[in-house]
């Protein structure tokens, strides 16, 4: 109905500029995509922006007839002529592709759409809260998985996992326990962390640059140094021998390794493990464990894998002290919106940001109002915007009454803003008067 509507104005004013939109026809898309923009140009509201493959947050300056004015901040002008917002008005978020008029800077006009493409009602209604500020900390799951070698994990490190299990877990009393069980494995070895600009040797870059253990089986064969080990976290040298082939012959990288082999010789070393200390993504130290040629126990492949699952529980221990120390102490996220299902929140942290990728089950503490909700839940979405990274978290759990205390907020808060909105008309009738 609405469609022939249009072409009979088109047809009336055929010698006009004419435009979809240009006319408001009561109880269409167009009317209700006009009323749309100026509501969030009113209510100064957010809207995110997609451009090429960037992503940006704005907010509507301007709204006539047939267009519509967005300012959109650090925005620089590209191929495309066409931009895609996201927005969420009176509890149901809205997407448009637009085609994009004019350019100026920041402030971009494009064509107002005619038509309603994609709209999805919120089961649950969302508030905006006006710099509330979180403290969070991402839970323990089994680092490993729950079954196979992750269950093994879980039953014989079970007093580290308990400690990990905490907020803030004791780091001396973790590195006490990872050193008695490496000392089980062999006497011989060093917990080392790196300083800044600190020249490394070549077991140490490698390490650092394949973020993986190192295991070499048995310094008497030459083959163990570079042949390809087939061991599920674990490597050795063939990969900086294989880099080698690419610019020397491989009788020259074999005589590289044969000179590494007798200096380790003359040291007496029958085998080591070289296993990374990470903090986030990045290696900060390593575990190293060695044996002699005089030593009765030599470390075998169950014995490497221990060190690397004991250097990957200390890495998750120190990244979770660094959070907790920080975003779970002081209130550095931004809260975005909330509803009684979950929440949205901002950080700056682009490391923290791809650590949460595996990391997905979150606790909050929520200060609303008077009140400080704890929530726990699940990380459904992330994603990057401009200079900030945002995280959708589902409520799965929550402190004591706190469900209460946040649909009590939720109610408040809307009949808040309700309030104000009907003030704010009774004052514009009365002027108008």
């Amino acid at each position: 109905m609405e469609g022939s509507l249009v072409d009979m104005m088109r047809e009336i004013y055929g010698t006009e500029r004419m435009v979809p939109t240009q006319f408001t026809i009561i109880g269409s898309d167009v009317n209700q995509i006009r009323h749309l923009f100026f509501h969030l140009r009113a209510e100064n509201r957010a809207i995110e922006i997609s451009y090429g493959i960037e992503i940006f947050r704005g907010s509507i300056a301007d709204v006539d007839d047939d267009h519509v004015l967005i300012r959109i901040p650090k925005f620089e002008e590209g191929p495309q002529r066409r931009i895609r917002i996201r927005f969420d008005a009176l509890n149901i978020f809205y997407q448009f592709e637009v085609i994009i008029e004019e350019i100026n800077g920041e402030l971009v006009w494009f064509r107002m759409p005619d038509s309603i493409q994609s709209a999805t009602r919120r089961k649950y209604r969302r508030v905006y809260p006006d710099d509330v500020f979180l403290r969070f900390l991402f839970q323990y799951r089994p680092i490993f998985g729950k079954r196979g070698i992750g269950q093994i994990v879980e039953d014989r490190y079970s007093y580290l996992v308990e400690e990990l299990k905490k907020d803030f877990p004791d780091l001396s009393l973790i590195l006490r326990m990872v050193a008695e069980e490496l000392h089980s494995i062999s006497r011989f070895f060093e917990l080392k962390f790196y300083e800044k600009g600190q020249k490394k040797n070549l077991m140490e870059q490698i390490v650092t640059s394949q973020e993986s253990t190192l295991y070499i089986r048995d310094t008497d064969r030459l083959d163990n140094y570079f042949r390809k080990l087939n061991l599920f976290g674990l490597t050795n040298y063939e990969r900086e021998f294989k880099n080698m082939l690419n610019v020397m012959s491989e009788e020259e990288a074999r005589k590289f390794f044969e000179n590494l082999q007798q200096d380790e010789l003359r040291q007496h070393l029958y085998n080591y493990v070289c296993a990374p200390i990470m903090v986030f993504d990045r290696v900060v130290g390593h575990i190293y464990l060695y044996t002699t040629v005089l030593e009765k126990h030599q470390i075998t492949t169950d014995d490497a894998t221990r060190i690397d699952i004991l250097a990957t529980l200390l890495s998750y221990a120190m990244t979770r002290t660094a959070v907790a120390r920080t975003y779970y102490t002081e209130p550095l996220a931004r809260l975005q919106n909330i509803s009684i299902a979950g929440l949205l929140f901002e950080i700056r942290s682009q490391v923290l940001f791809e650590y949460l990728i595996d990391h997905d089950a979150l606790r909050v503490l929520l200060p609303l109002r008077n009140d400080v909700l704890e929530m726990e839940g699940d990380i459904t979405r992330l994603f990057p915007s401009e200079d900030r990274f945002l995280i959708g978290m589902k409520f799965t759990e929550a402190g004591p009454d706190d469900f209460k205390r946040l649909e009590r907020y939720i109610f408040q808060k809307t009949r808040a803003r309700h309030e104000a909105s009907m003030a704010t008309k009774a004052a514009q009738i009365e002027m108008n008067s």
